[in-house]
């Protein structure tokens, strides 16, 4: 038998015995292969073997615990099979049908059943159905808020929400503080520590509160500082550029006024953000020192409005150097975080002081009432002998300690039972779950194995708690050499020790590489609770010849449509080139099996489906679903009620039907047929007999038969056909089961329905047949469970359950489907994995509904409230609120970021991630991204984020590949990380509204086999040559822009919000051919002389927008600067000197072909046809200038980046057009110059 080749950590975690060993798991390392050989290693130990019944093993789904156990006795069989004579191995192997491995509710319940008589519940209790526990949950709640408005306290805290109107917010805020108190060992001596501080009289400084505040206040400062500080570092550099700009004007006095107008805004901007920078370093200090009051006093003016916020706002003039957006953006960047900081510190201590008094009796009678109906519904279980899972929890941990912590004598006794107690999916633990495996360990805790990945931590909701596994990560040292430790000595304690399984061998090494890329950006100790370093990082466990890809795709806008459509289309392109995926040790073409869509959010499901159809994709969207919908689960329900009552049509008809006994629509039809038909032979022999006896036979009222009777009448048939025989088979089976439930535990009823029809087996070969046969599993647990009241009682929980909408169990998630693409949610997906996958609707924002509870609650921080004013209507946070909103918040990002972890981890060969640009008329995430990491301020960019986009944006900005979009950032000088990783990086452009993308089929139809003669004769055809044909190069007409067009290279023109001024080349230019159509230039001209051109120019723009010239949006992006420098130039000198001006000369004339195709650069065919030809030529001159003997020709041109030979070799052409069009016009008056005017260069060029 070969050994697998295990990875020196991985050997590590199955060979160490020197304690406790904390394995730190990374994902697709292999968790459940080193689980599985730990466990097998342990039971064929040759010195210290254990027998496979005292493994404790812990997994978080019993899915996974039954695939464990699977894995195990595999193991163990194969081990068997090498040494046939070993009976220790088969001994385990059977052993092992009995070792606990289970999920901590099934252990719990099992550990309550063997000792109730411990305990105060009764011995026959019964595991409470979900519709049973809403119910009473309900009365309880119900009879607590009758009893607890005797109290006006709690009266005061129900006005906090309710205003007196309604108690829905009182009562939902009971159950939330209940429901967060389960999870907690000992809760109710929490209630007393959560409301310790509230009694504390001016205690506010010494509570963690203060301290939370004081301490986000400092990192705010700090950020913002650093912000502020960047911003006021690119001032100087503007400032020169602006005083440069200044230089050029061309009388001293304006030079002079200018510069001072430079330096007097520059002033002002520096003061005023020098000044901010100094306010928020000040805050820092006050809060790193913990001066509450020096700091409420020094941010209470501009609480009040006293004082102006650190910033640009309210400055008079704009700054208009290169660095002007991100020095804005930068300034109110940190001017938001200043406002944060208000409300971070949003009270002195006197007022702390007074809300402590005015919450504390509120929080009081709160707690009294959740201890209220905690009573009352413990009460209404147990008269109902009823136990619900936290139930299982509580009870077992009172079970195995006492209430002050000590372990019970029978926890001694338990403990020996356990050789190791073996968690998986550690990091999803809650503290009352952790604290039953302290107790069920060793007393040392030496036999604890707990594996688990901090960074896949995502049930938070349903309140795990992962700062329980960060305490280990954090304070277990690391294993000595990460080599395994031998066994202590006898009678010695063991170790505590953590091993990190960083090798990755589930993703292609690419994927590797763009996953740590991402998260050594973004995840931190203070978001995702670990820092994204060592013995956290990937490492590619497999690496080999292919490499996987990441891409990352940046879509117009952040609809779910567009984002589907996209997705659509790529998995199209992907399965239509046939793109490798791995298979083994090859490759093959990727399939639409393979592609998976991963959504944070069921709720946009029918888009991506939509979307998916509409090409002819399958698709397969595992949507959780409720298992008593589920389709396969139904035909056992509908039996167990006929097996209940038989008498129920639909539900026989049902049971009938399917795979359970193998009827058909014909047969049900057929046999109410027969029915009838016997039931008429019967009434015609009754009639007979009662002719017979002389008796007039009474008339017949025949009511419908109901198909419980025509089941009855077919049984009882003397017929002997093969239909006949098959009902009466169906019959005695249903009376067999019915017999049954009325002795038999419902658990081995449906034991015996499994084995009599098959139906295990049938769901087995059914499409995803494993998933259907652990749903059929999972259902015979519920009813195992709730049935303890005989088959009636378990009716009575199934409909109980399905009013209420669940079994408290989901179907098993199902992973790919043949042929189909998967979309699901990102939770669902955990421990699958697929060759393809898309993390699609990443702008979805994250839910923080858990930072706006009435009642905010946190294991280590206690409980908060808001408060409402005596005189007022709006309800305010107080501190401690504020507080734990902040850490709320902080927790919520770091499950998302988390979250997205998995997302990433859950792809084999390709990640393909979607991202909308996120681009507004004001706003720019790459920009402000950008300026927060250049000013150093990253973490406090990622701890602001509200969506997986934020975080995608800031990450891929620095990366290698990421130049567009820091082009979109303008920003091509921000740093970029260093990287192994390669990210196809692209920016979709949305398309015109009903244009479709290019058909791949289309473009890759095999072209059909050509008939020869049919080619012969084209050939011939197009052999043929036009008698002219040097006149095909000759057009009939020119526009005169055509050729500038054809003639000039082809750019694409950045949209007005990547403008550095603000405005896109068109918009500017717009602006000045508007003003220099219409300007009056004698005007200018004389202001010129006067020296008061900046006065005239503004003057002459109102003219023209009073005189409707001009349109006001236009005029308004007019740059004055561009005009008063064309009218010092030489151009305006030769206007001024000229006889007349003609603007905007349109004309359309005939020209000889020759000269045209000379002026285009084209050498014309030397034929007398094309001498012969004309062309006629279009355009409009900007000025053509009229002298007595001449004319000469402007053009002005608002071009940029562009020298003058760029404009000569873009514009010539234009030019000699002109010319000649002119020339032709104005005749004998040649055109004897040409100038380009470039607004940009402020220069006259000649055109020679």
């Amino acid at each position: 038998m070969s050994e697998p080749k295990w990875t020196p950590a991985q050997r590590a975690a199955i060979e160490d015995r020197g304690g406790a060993l904390l394995v730190s798991a990374a994902a697709g390392s292999g968790k459940t292969a080193v689980l599985t050989e730990r466990a097998v290693r342990l039971i064929t130990d040759p010195e210290h073997p254990v027998d496979a019944d005292r493994l404790l093993i812990v997994t978080f789904t019993n899915a996974a615990a039954a695939e464990l156990r699977a894995r195990i006795g595999q193991a163990l069989l194969k081990r068997s099979q090498a040494e046939p004579g070993n009976g220790a191995l088969r001994r385990q192997r059977m052993l092992l049908q009995r070792a606990p491995i289970c999920t901590i509710d099934a252990f719990c319940l099992d550990l309550l059943r063997k000792h109730f008589q411990a305990l105060d519940i009764p011995p026959d209790f019964s595991p409470a159905d979900p519709g049973s526990v809403e119910l009473l949950r309900a009365s309880a709640l119900s009879e607590t808020l009758e009893n607890a408005y005797r109290d006006p306290d709690f009266c005061a805290f129900a006005d906090l929400y309710g205003k007196g109107r309604t108690d829905r917010a009182a009562g939902e805020t009971i159950l939330h503080v209940y429901d967060f108190l389960r999870a907690l060992p000992d809760y109710d001596k929490k209630l007393d520590e959560f409301l310790a501080p509230w009694q504390e009289e001016n205690g506010f400084a010494a509570s963690c509160w203060h301290d939370l505040l004081l301490a986000e206040a400092a990192r705010s400062a700090r950020a913002a500082g650093e912000l502020f500080r960047a911003a006021l570092a690119d001032c100087p550099g503007d400032r020169e550029q602006e005083l440069a700009d200044a230089e050029e004007k061309k009388t001293p006095s304006a030079r002079e006024k200018a510069k001072n107008a430079v330096l007097e805004k520059y002033t002002d901007a520096q003061e005023r953000l020098d000044k901010a920078a100094a306010l928020l370093g000040r805050v820092e200090q006050l809060a790193v020192a913990g001066e509450w009051t020096p700091l409420y006093d020094l941010l209470t003016p501009y609480v009040l409005g006293m004082e102006e916020l650190p910033g640009l706002k309210g400055m008079k003039k704009r700054l208009n150097g290169e660095h002007k957006k991100v020095i804005r953006t930068r300034a109110d960047e940190g001017a938001a975080l200043f406002a944060q900081i208000l409300e971070l510190i949003p009270c002195s201590e006197e007022e702390a002081e007074a809300d402590r008094r005015a919450a504390e009796p509120r929080l009081r009678a709160l707690f009294a009432a959740v201890r209220d109906f905690d009573a009352r519904f413990s009460a209404k279980k147990r008269d109902r002998k009823l136990l619900e899972f936290s139930d299982f929890e509580h009870q077992a941990l009172r079970l195995l300690r006492d209430p002050d912590g000590t372990p019970t004598a029978l926890c001694g006794v338990i403990r020996q039972n356990y050789a190791a107690v073996m968690v998986d999916e550690y990091q999803d633990t809650n503290a009352l779950q952790d604290a039953l495996y302290r107790c069920l360990a060793s007393p040392a805790g030496d036999d604890l194995f707990l594996v688990g990945d901090l960074k896949q931590s995502i049930y938070r909701f349903r309140q795990a708690d992962p700062s329980i596994f960060r305490e280990k990560l954090d304070s277990w040292p690391a294993l000595p050499g990460g080599t395994a430790r031998p066994r202590p000595a006898e009678g010695a304690p063991g170790t505590d020790a953590m091993l990190a399984l960083d090798a990755n061998f589930r993703s292609a090494p690419q994927v590797v590489e763009g996953i740590n890329f991402l998260f050594e950006r973004l995840m931190s100790q203070e978001l995702g609770d670990t820092a994204y370093g060592d013995g956290q990082r990937l490492v590619c466990g497999a690496p080999g010849e292919y490499t996987g890809s990441v891409e990352a795709h940046f879509l117009p806008d952040d609809t779910a449509e567009t984002d589907a459509g996209w997705i659509a289309r790529r998995i199209e392109e992907l399965v239509q080139s046939g793109e490798p995926v791995r298979d083994g040790s090859a490759t093959r073409p990727v399939q639409y099996e393979d592609c998976c869509i991963l959504l944070a959010a069921r709720i946009d499901f029918p888009a991506y489906v939509e979307a998916l159809t509409a090409r002819g994709i399958p698709v397969y969207a595992d949507a959780r679903e409720n298992l008593l919908d589920a389709p396969h689960i139904r035909p056992l329900i509908a039996l167990l009620k006929v097996i209940d009552n038989p008498a129920q049509d639909i539900y026989l008809a049902a049971a009938m039907l399917g795979p359970l006994f193998g009827f058909t629509d014909d047969d049900l039809v057929r046999l109410r047929a027969r029915a009838e038909e016997l039931q008429k032979q019967q009434d015609e022999a009754r009639r007979a007999a009662q002719e017979a006896a002389g008796e007039t036979p009474a008339p017949q009222h025949r009511q419908r038969m109901s198909l419980y009777g025509a089941l009855l009448l077919t049984v009882n048939s003397a017929e002997e056909s093969p239909f006949e025989q098959k009902v009466r088979a169906f019959y005695t089976r249903l009376t067999e089961l019915r017999r049954m439930a009325r002795s038999v535990p419902v658990e081995q009823l449906l034991e015996e329905i499994f084995a009599s029809t098959g139906y295990l087996a049938a769901l087995g070969v059914m499409e995803n047949g494993t998933k259907r046969r652990e749903d059929a599993r999972r259902f015979a647990s519920f009813c195992a469970g709730a049935g303890a009241n005989g088959i009636s009682g378990l009716i009575r929980a199934i409909d109980a359950a399905a009013q209420a909408g669940s079994t408290g169990q989901e179907t098993v998630p199902g992973g790919s489907r043949p042929g189909c693409v998967t979309v699901m949610t990102i939770h669902r997906s955990k421990g699958l994995q697929f060759p393809v996958v898309f993390v699609a609707d990443t702008a979805r924002r994250f839910n923080a509904a858990d930072t706006r509870q009435p009642v905010l609650l946190h294991r280590m921080y206690g409980a908060g409230l808001r408060l409402r004013p005596e005189e007022g209507e709006g309800a305010y946070k107080t501190a401690a609120y504020t507080a734990l909103s902040n850490v709320h918040a902080a927790e919520m990002r770091s499950e998302q970021m988390r979250l997205l972890y998995v997302a990433l981890t859950r792809a084999q060969d390709k990640l393909i991630l979607t991202v909308p640009l996120g681009i507004g008329k004001t706003s720019n995430p790459f920009a402000r991204a950008a300026a927060f990491l250049e000013a150093g301020a990253g973490q406090t960019l990622c701890r602001q984020a509200n969506s997986f986009a934020d975080w995608l944006r800031a990450a891929l900005l620095v990366h290698p590949n990421g130049g567009p979009l820091r082009r979109l950032a303008e920003d091509l000088e921000l740093p970029f990380a260093d990287t192994g990783s390669t990210i196809t990086l692209t920016v979709q452009q949305a398309l015109p509204e009903g244009v479709e993308p290019p058909d791949p089929e289309l473009e890759e139809r095999p072209l059909a086999q050509a008939d020869p003669a049919l080619t012969e004769a084209l050939r011939q055809g197009f052999a043929w040559q036009y008698p002219a044909a040097e006149l095909a190069r000759v057009p009939a007409k020119v526009s005169v822009t055509g050729i500038v067009h054809k003639a000039e290279q082809t750019t694409l023109e950045r949209p007005g919000f990547l403008a550095k001024d603000g405005l896109t080349a068109a918009e500017m230019g717009t602006a000045l051919h508007a003003f220099l159509e219409h300007a009056d230039f004698m005007a200018l001209a004389a202001a010129k002389q006067a020296g008061t051109l900046e006065t005239a120019i503004p003057a002459e723009r109102d003219r023209q927008v009073e005189a409707k010239l001009t349109a006001p949006e236009i005029a308004e992006k007019l740059d004055a600067k561009r005009i008063c420098r064309f009218v010092e130039s030489e151009a305006f000198a030769r206007i001024c000197a000229a006889d007349e001006v003609l603007r905007e000369l349109d004309f359309i004339t005939a020209l000889p072909a020759a000269e045209v195709l000379a002026a285009q650069g084209t050498a014309p065919a030397d034929s007398a046809a094309v001498a012969q030809a004309k062309v006629l030529v279009q355009g409009i001159a900007d000025l053509v200038l009229v002298f007595p003997d001449h004319l000469e020709l402007l053009d002005y041109k608002t071009d940029r980046r562009k020298s003058e030979v760029d404009f000569l070799a873009t514009y010539r052409a234009q030019l000699d057009l002109y010319a000649l069009a002119i020339s032709k016009r104005f005749a004998p008056k040649p055109v004897t110059y040409k100038g380009i005017y470039s607004l940009e260069l402020g220069k006259l060029i000649e055109v020679k």
